[in-house]
């Protein structure tokens, strides 16, 4: 897992992060690794720390239990973050709302789950070909009532040598040729297998 974090020009208009949390123990290796990439625009002082809230209740959630599969760890994981963001909005913070680019992203050996909600740009780079996997969730939006961020998960089999690239919306197009040269580094050039979306 590699991040790179570089400083937009204007930093009060924005705030973004990663956080990754691979397993620790023998139990968390059950669950797998879960890994997320955050954007507020325009936040206000009161929410400067909400990606951070975010995603600790996304983990917490997700290595609650270590019986479930990884798949349902991951939606239960969701089922929690919309609760806690459901929350902040019953205590009238609301200034997120439409300001709020995250993706989720579970991986257990080969099998990936993710979502997203906002403009987050997510590839799946295999051989020569380049994926554009966060599409099938581009369109999603929060749904108000009652609230609901994260509820449809896209889920796949990866396989071995493919890359899985995450993205803000505004560096994407500085990095746009290097995704292609990355695909035609040697790497396996098997065909596409594809990839499912489900809803919560």
């Amino acid at each position: 897992v590699f991040e790179f974090h570089f400083n937009p020009g204007d930093k009060d208009k924005l705030i973004f992060d990663s956080f990754c949390y691979v397993p620790e123990n023998i139990y968390e290796k059950r669950t797998g690794g879960i890994f997320m990439l955050g954007e507020l625009k325009n936040p206000l002082p009161h929410n400067y720390k909400l990606l951070e809230k975010t995603a600790a209740a996304v983990k917490k959630e997700f290595y609650l239990k270590f019986h479930r599969t990884h798949e349902q760890a991951l939606k239960e994981s969701l089922k929690r973050s919309n609760e806690f963001l459901a929350a902040e909005v019953q205590k009238e913070n609301t200034d997120w709302l439409g300001n709020l680019n995250f993706a989720i992203i579970s991986l257990k050996n080969l099998d990936l789950n993710f979502t997203k909600v906002g403009l987050i740009k997510m590839f799946l780079i295999r051989g020569p070909h380049v994926i554009d996997i966060g599409s099938k969730l581009d369109s999603q939006e929060i749904e108000p009532y009652p609230l609901k961020v994260f509820y449809n998960i896209v889920s796949g089999k990866l396989r071995e040598n493919d890359i899985i690239l995450a993205f803000s919306e505004k560096i994407f197009p500085v990095l746009k040729n290097i995704i292609n040269e990355i695909a035609n580094l040697p790497a396996g050039r098997q065909g596409i297998s594809p990839f499912d979306e489900k809803k919560l």
